[in-house]
C-alpha cells in the first residue's frame, strides 16, 4: 500500500514540477495527512521530493542567481531545522492544524498572485520580465525573513516553496528564476531528508521504496515537458490551489 501511495505522489509530483515549476509537496503532504499520521505522511514524502528536486535540477543547471541564494538559504536551513524538529515532537492534532493552516495560506496566497493583473504562472514559456536585483540591508532582512519562514514551513509541510519565491520572482526573470528556487528547493530538501532522518521522521523503508518509484518519476517529469505549454497554466494552478484550500480545511476541522 505505502509503495502504491508513493508511487502516485511521485508520479504527480515530477509531473505539476516539470509542467508548471510548481512543488507539488504542499499538495501531497497535506491529503496525506488528511488519512495518515501526519509525521508519517510527511516522512514518506520527503524522498520522493528530494528526487523530484534531483530530475529537476539538470534541466536549469547553472542558471541561478548565486547573490541571491546566499541571501536566503542559511535562514532558511535555520527555519528548516526548527520546522523539523515541531514535526517530530509536536502532538498529531497540532501538527493536523499547522498543516493545514500552511495549506490555506499557499493556496490563499497562489489565488491572490494568479489574478493579480500581469502575473504569470513561474515555469510557463515566454521572455523574462523581471531583470533587476536590489541590494542594501532591508533586502538582505528580507530574505532572512522569507527564508526562516520558508524553512520552518518546509520541516513542517513541504511548502517552502511559497516563501522563496516572494523574494525570488520579483527580482529575476523566469529562467533565473525558475533555476534559483529549484537550486533552493534541492538544498531544502537534501537537508530535510538528514533532519528527518536524524529526528526519526523518516523511515528506511520510505528511501528504499522512494527509489523504486524512481521509472514513474521520470515518465512523470516526461508527460509534464510533454505537456508544458498545452495546458491552461492558470487554470490547472487556481485548480490545484482550491484542491490545497480544500484540503487545509478539512484538516482544521478534523
Amino acid at each position: 500500500m505505502e509503495l502504491l501511495i508513493l508511487a502516485l505522489v511521485g508520479l504527480g509530483a515530477s509531473f505539476v514540477k516539470s509542467a508548471f515549476g510548481l512543488g507539488a509537496g504542499v499538495l501531497f503532504g497535506p491529503v496525506l495527512a488528511l488519512f495518515l499520521e501526519p509525521r508519517l505522511a510527511m516522512g514518506m514524502t520527503a524522498p520522493i521530493m528530494f528526487l523530484s528536486s534531483v530530475t529537476a535540477l539538470g534541466a536549469h543547471w547553472r542558471r541561478w542567481h548565486w547573490p541571491l541564494l546566499r541571501r536566503l538559504l542559511p535562514t532558511a536551513l535555520v527555519g528548516l531545522g526548527l520546522g523539523s524538529y515541531f514535526l517530530a515532537w509536536a502532538p498529531a492534532t497540532t501538527l493536523r492544524r499547522a498543516i493545514g493552516l500552511t495549506a490555506l495560506a499557499f493556496a490563499a496566497t497562489q489565488l491572490v498572485r494568479l489574478h493579480r493583473q500581469g502575473y504569470e504562472v513561474p515555469g510557463t514559456v515566454g521572455e523574462p520580465s523581471h531583470a533587476g536585483v536590489p541590494a542594501g540591508g532591508a533586502q538582505q532582512a528580507l530574505a532572512a525573513l522569507l527564508g526562516f519562514s520558508g524553512g520552518i514551513v518546509s520541516g513542517i509541510a513541504h511548502s517552502g516553496g511559497l516563501f522563496f519565491s516572494m523574494y525570488l520572482l520579483p527580482r529575476l526573470g523566469k529562467v533565473a528564476f525558475v533555476a534559483s528556487l529549484t537550486l533552493t528547493l534541492f538544498v531544502i530538501d537534501t537537508f530535510r531528508l538528514v533532519s528527518y532522518w536524524y529526528l526519526d521522521v523518516l523511515e528506511p523503508r520510505h528511501v528504499l521504496l522512494s527509489l523504486l518509484c524512481v521509472p514513474l518519476m521520470v515518465l512523470g517529469g516526461w508527460l509534464g515537458k510533454a505537456f508544458n505549454g498545452r495546458l491552461s497554466a492558470r487554470g490547472f494552478v487556481s485548480a490545484l490551489s482550491l484542491l490545497i484550500a480544500a484540503t487545509g480545511v478539512a484538516l482544521l476541522v478534523r
